[in-house]
């Protein structure tokens, strides 16, 4: 019983660290899409760049921005900026 929660546990904790980032700056897009073929999608496309999208744990996710076939940048994804209006003079 004992063993097998260990088992568990492990595999667990396995599953969860391949999740994570270990792709450096410069990893080819071909190869990160090999090796993530179940866990991205395609967030856009466009003539510029490529960015996916990689669901983690928790409900969070990461971005991966390829720019000529190369990783140039990883990040969680932009904050909406907070908008704020302000009544001057009775217009807005």
């Amino acid at each position: 019983m004992r063993k097998s929660i260990i088992v568990l546990f492990v595999s667990v904790f396995a599953f969860g660290c391949s999740l994570q980032n270990n792709y450096p700056l410069g990893t080819s897009e071909a190869e990160f899409t090999k090796k993530n073929k179940m866990f991205i999608e395609v967030a856009e496309k466009s003539s510029q760049r490529t960015v996916y999208k990689k669901t983690l744990p928790g409900n969070s996710y990461l971005y991966y921005y390829f720019v000529n076939e190369k990783l140039v940048r990883i990040d969680e994804g932009q904050l909406q900026p907070n908008v704020v209006i302000e009544r001057v003079n009775g217009t807005y």
